[in-house]
């Protein structure tokens, strides 16, 4: 509804404005009804991944901060949140929401769902809030649990149950005389992607069974190979029930080259970003091309570093001038969220660090139009010496998008 939206000369926004009255009036009858169909002690309202942008614009909200002593536009959710907790136990009911909602103040019977890391959890449970952990890196089965090349199309992200399996809710930075409130783990099916039942039981299963052995043995008692043997057994049972499952016994896993640490020449060498790597996705840092980790399926999973802009263009000093036989770097290509392959690559070589000679420049032939998950391999074979290595990496100015690259291996 663009009347709930904020006003003056902006375009309608995709969150409620905060100022009006109108929003509360909407929501709270929206609340009412919920409760009438629902008899729930907990409503959950949601409140993730709000911007503020409109806020900072809105002549509503900004009066409203004003009447309130607001100084910074985030307060606004904090009233937003505060007024719905409060209609809500009016109303009987106790209040949960995504743990944005631990910006501000909350009763001490509202509880929070946990998103978006260790760090959130451990805030709720120190300010003795019941706390459900559901960590994005492990709990949200919209994720591929196997190569994205193998599996119906998803979301993104790569979750396969040995990962799903390792995760340890409870850290050192839960306090040990809180942990009467972390009342559990919830795992996550988002079905923008999932169009069927059948496929929905395909990203569950045996993903929800690693999650429940998580969230119920002891972190002593957790042994990987007894229980995928054990998974194994229990997807041929639930086969015979009638479910649809993940077919575990032919997974294809991880990509090889992420399985082990690549010790090339500059593995451990220092880094010269000429063109910088985006904030975003930085990856390991100025350590990320050269640590000897290759990245896996996804861009998201903190090996692979993301270029925006130009590209990328980084020197490796080996430290000594010493012969080389091979220079080699992999790019990733995924067109839904704008990751392209680099229109070309260039490798080259010095001694002093600023003379450079061209090895080599590698035209990208596959089109930007390719919808399938691709990861090349750019690389120059010879016979050279050199102390500075040198890969020039140019975004494909018809795509625009990201690079991402994992590792610059020498040998």
């Amino acid at each position: 509804l663009p009347q709930l939206a904020c006003g003056g000369d902006l375009k309608p926004g995709g969150e409620f404005c905060p100022g009006k009255e109108l929003t509360y009036e909407f929501l709270t009858n929206v609340l009412k009804e919920v409760m009438e169909l629902f008899p729930s002690e907990y409503i959950h309202i949601g409140g993730d991944e709000a911007s503020t942008n409109h806020w900072k614009q809105c002549p509503d909200c900004q009066a409203l901060m004003k009447a309130e002593g607001m100084k910074e536009e985030g307060e606004l959710q904090e009233y937003l949140v505060s007024r719905i907790e409060k209609f809500l136990k009016e109303n009987g009911r106790k209040m949960i929401g995504w743990d944005e909602i631990l910006t501000g103040e909350l009763d001490e019977t509202s509880a929070v769902t946990v998103w978006r890391g260790e760090d959130k959890g451990a805030e709720s449970v120190k300010r003795g809030l019941r706390t459900i952990l559901s960590p994005g890196a492990y709990c949200y089965f919209d994720s591929y649990q196997d190569a994205p090349r193998t599996q119906p199309e998803a979301i993104g992200g790569y979750l396969p149950l040995e990962k799903v399996y390792s995760y340890e809710p409870v850290t050192e930075a839960f306090p040990a005389d809180k942990l009467d409130c972390v009342w559990g783990v919830q795992g996550n099916v988002w079905t923008e992607y999932i169009p069927t039942p059948e496929h929905a039981e395909y990203m569950i299963y045996p993903r929800l069974l690693a999650l429940a052995e998580v969230a119920w043995t002891n972190p002593e008692q957790k042994d990987w190979k007894r229980f995928h043997a054990e998974a194994l057994q229990e997807i041929k049972v639930l086969n015979s029930m009638g479910y649809h499952t993940f077919d575990l016994q032919n997974e294809v896993g991880n990509r090889p080259v992420a399985l082990s640490v690549d010790n090339h020449l500059a593995k451990g060498k220092k880094v010269e970003y000429v063109r910088p790597y985006s904030d975003s996705y930085p990856a390991g840092g100025e350590s990320a091309l050269t640590n000897g980790i290759h990245g896996g399926w996804v861009y998201t999973d903190q090996r692979w570093q993301g270029f925006l802009g130009k590209g990328a263009d980084v020197i490796v000093d080996l430290e000594k001038s010493q012969p080389i036989q091979q220079l080699s770097i992999d790019f990733m290509q995924l067109r839904g969220p704008g990751v392209f392959l680099p229109q070309k690559v260039s490798f080259l070589i010095s001694n002093d660090g600023k003379e450079y000679t061209l090895l080599k420049t590698i035209t990208t032939t596959l089109p930007i139009t390719d919808e399938q998950l691709t990861i090349q391999t750019y690389d120059w074979t010879g016979s050279c010496e050199a102390r500075y290595v040198r890969v020039q990496a140019d975004i494909n100015p018809e795509a625009g998008g990201f690079l991402f690259t994992d590792e610059f291996v020498v040998k």
